[in-house]
């Protein structure tokens, strides 16, 4: 699957009563630009591999995502380098669109980014962010999650200003 999406810092956060959410843990198994890691999502479990298209565009990447039982999860957890864990909630946007805002906790607890993803090109020129979202982020690397994962809130600070 090609993944197509833009990150923006979260501005002002939106209510978020009523809307889905799911909290996520995830593990970085591996080191470098492009880890495998694996996540849990509710009581869903994957592994997932991803792959940049272009060096010089981070928002557009191949993902391979391949299903694991919660005991291979359970057991492959310990091999982790490094983790995150979230709470990502799901804010319908005009055109069908899907806002997922990760509301991180830990060592990052007090940061807040929204990601979108398109299903075309036509769709993504044409998006117009609506006023709770900041600053469009998504060709800085740090935004990553593997590189989230290996920092705290003060770290990420630095970033934000």
């Amino acid at each position: 699957m090609i993944e197509n999406e833009l990150t923006f810092v979260v501005k002002n956060m939106p209510d978020l009563t009523g809307l889905g959410h799911n909290d996520i843990e995830q593990h970085y198994l591996s080191e470098g630009a492009e880890p495998v890691r694996i996540r849990k999502i509710g009581r869903r479990f994957e592994l997932t591999k991803k792959m940049d298209l272009a060096k010089s565009d981070l928002s557009r990447r191949e993902e391979i995502n391949l299903p694991l039982t919660e005991g291979e999860f359970e057991r492959l957890k310990t091999l982790s380098l490094r983790h995150i864990q979230k709470t990502r909630y799901y804010a319908p946007l005009p055109e069908g669109l899907m806002a997922e805002l990760d509301v991180y906790h830990g060592d990052l607890e007090g940061l807040a980014l929204v990601e979108v993803e398109f299903i075309d090109e036509t769709v993504r020129a044409s998006f117009v962010p609506p006023p709770w979202f900041g600053r469009d982020i998504s060709q800085e690397a740090w935004s990553r999650n593997h590189n989230l994962a290996a920092m705290t809130l003060e770290q990420v600070k630095k970033y934000l200003e």
